[in-house]
């Protein structure tokens, strides 16, 4: 299983010498300082996770936040947002704007957050270090005058490491408080454990609240892994080291070790094993498959190790790695996703809010794709190298794919968006043979569905290089994947629904001939410019000739159509109307 993971892709930017990128990240020409520029990256992450609601054009760093915004941050670092967009929650107070309205009633009803007077919450004033640390520490479950005083806040702050000691002094020592600040010690917080706990807050936001998507948070770096949880960060590993190599006690040391040796692409190991507790022999080759396993969850590389092996006595053993990539080319495909990652997150945080209905957020992803992405036919010279074209790589930064980058990508984007998403490798019939071929199953609204990015970004027949947006693949039954492709059904779940399939959801449905002629009267009627129908009843003998359903109306001097024979569904565009 790929587990994608970068923390803060500002760093990205540091790398991007070592590989051609040809789409610069918009972080570099916003007019921030470089501490801002750092907080604009945080910001990105905090949107994708849903902790911070603006557009990435309306960040706003450079400028102090209100108190009616940091009550709005405090509810959504309570895990609560979801729960007061539903409810309904008065207060007293005359000031409050219409947005903030329920945060700070929630906060009010709940004895969080009391106003400035009896009828005012002071949502205009400015919001000073000191309140929002405050607020920050309430949602950790830290209480005022027990656990900290409003005197010493900034201090309890910086011991929690919400903030750094010089960032504490900094804003002790000033009255500016900047949105940048704000996010900055959000962004910290996520990390930090709450009171009594042994959950940090976004393992509370991510486990007990469910108010983030878990994949969203470990593709950002920031929720651990299994792996991690269990071995903890293995490239601060640092056992001690004898004339023998580094001494280990333990199989957990043995996997720790391995694994940052994979992650280093060290060719050798030498390790002192004279008091190791067990039976290495029979540990080793089970630490070498979860290392491994770990090793290219981290960096998404796969299958990078093309031989290895070991040699040893009661004191030493040394372990020897083949690479099937020397180490220049492993850092270019580490650094290859996290190019990938860091695009990925500016499109979905410009693009997609976490309100948005699921089917909505789908959708924009795949146009983005389909409207940047053409399919890699091999034949481009020069684009990029083949094997780009099967990740997400080639999709996001140079703009072509196979199958596999289209469904990568998709899965990625997903991930982000906080959509369920999994990749499907199966046969799909191309010229009367079965090739392989991969797509995707997407969970909205609770039931799953087929979506074949691929399939609906069709290269034009006619030679030309005008691509056409179309559904025909988005949200498929089992039945209707069927059609065109096989796959090990037992491996995925059902896809039964049609709620959300495309032409169900926009009514663009026709039952039988006379209702397709009804249909395409109104239609043409309306002069749209592209009408597009799926047809239950179809048949090539029924619906092959369409010239008489539209030529009738007497307003359509030309036309050009494309049938999809498996799914019955027709699409007339380019029409010229007298």
């Amino acid at each position: 299983m790929r587990l994608y993971s970068v923390k803060l892709s500002f760093l990205v930017i540091l790398i991007f010498s070592t590989i051609v990128v040809p789409v610069q990240s918009k972080a570099a020409v916003l007019p921030y300082s470089d501490a801002q520029a750092i907080s604009y990256e945080k910001a990105i992450d905090l949107k994708i996770l849903g902790l911070f609601a603006n557009h990435p054009d309306d960040f706003e760093l450079d400028r102090a936040p209100t108190r009616a915004e940091g009550a709005v941050m405090l509810v959504r670092l309570l895990g609560m947002e979801y729960q007061v967009k539903q409810g309904e929650y008065s207060h007293p107070f005359t000031d409050v704007p219409s947005w903030a309205d329920k945060y700070v009633g929630y906060l009010y009803q709940s004895g969080i957050a009391n106003g400035v007077s009896d009828s005012r919450f002071g949502s205009s004033s400015l919001m000073s270090a000191a309140q929002y640390a405050t607020f920050v520490l309430r949602s950790m479950g830290y209480e005022d005058n027990i656990d900290f005083s409003y005197s010493n806040v900034l201090d309890k702050a910086a011991e929690l490491r919400l903030l750094s000691a010089s960032e504490s002094k900094r804003l002790k020592s000033s009255s500016s408080f900047l949105r940048n600040d704000l996010v900055d010690i959000s962004y910290n917080a996520l990390n930090v454990r709450i009171k009594g706990s042994s959950q940090t807050l976004l393992e509370k936001l991510v486990d007990s609240d469910k108010a983030i998507f878990k994949p969203a948070a470990q593709i950002l770096g920031l929720y651990p892994s299994d792996f991690s949880r269990h071995y903890g960060n293995v490239e601060l590993f640092d056992p001690p080291s004898t004339k023998s190599g580094l001494a280990i006690k333990n199989k957990t040391e043995l996997v720790r070790i391995i694994t940052k040796a994979l992650l280093n692409n060290d060719t050798s190991l030498n390790i002192d094993i004279s008091e190791y507790e067990g039976n290495i022999s029979v540990d080793i080759v089970s630490a070498f498959d979860i290392s491994y396993d770990a090793a290219e969850e981290i960096t998404s590389v796969d299958d990078f190790v093309k031989e290895w092996g070991r040699i040893y006595n009661s004191r030493h053993m040394k372990l020897e790695f083949i690479y099937r990539y020397d180490k220049k080319e492993y850092n270019s495909k580490r650094s290859k996703v996290r190019a990938a990652i860091d695009k990925a997150r500016y499109i979905v945080a410009e693009n997609i809010s976490i309100d948005m209905p699921e089917f909505d957020k789908e959708k924009i992803l795949h146009d983005n794709i389909v409207n940047n992405t053409k399919y890699y036919k091999g034949t481009q010279p020069n684009v990029m190298p083949a094997e780009d074209a099967y990740e997400e790589y080639g999709s996001l930064l140079f703009g072509y794919a196979v199958c596999k980058g289209y469904a990568e990508t998709m899965k990625l984007l997903c991930d982000l968006s906080g959509i369920e998403c999994m990749i499907v490798t199966g046969e799909t019939v191309t010229d009367g043979k079965a090739v392989g071929h991969a797509w995707n199953i997407v969970k909205i609204d609770g039931e799953y569905y087929h979506v074949d990015v691929t399939n609906d970004d069709p290269l034009p027949t006619d030679g030309s290089q005008v691509q056409i947006l179309t559904y025909s693949y988005f949200n498929l039954t089992d039945s209707e994947m069927m059609k065109k492709s096989t796959w090990d059904r037992t491996a995925y779940p059902a896809c039964t629904s049609i709620a959300n399939s495309y032409y169900y959801k926009y009514n663009k449905i026709a039952d039988s001939r006379e209702d397709l002629r009804k249909v395409l009267t109104q239609e043409l009627e309306k002069r749209s410019p592209v009408i597009e129908l799926k047809v239950t009843d179809y048949s090539k003998s029924t619906y092959s000739n369409l010239s008489d359903l539209i030529f009738r109306t007497n307003i359509v001097l030309r036309y050009y159509y494309t049938i999809n024979d498996d799914l019955g569904i027709i699409r007339i565009f380019d029409i010229k109307y007298s």
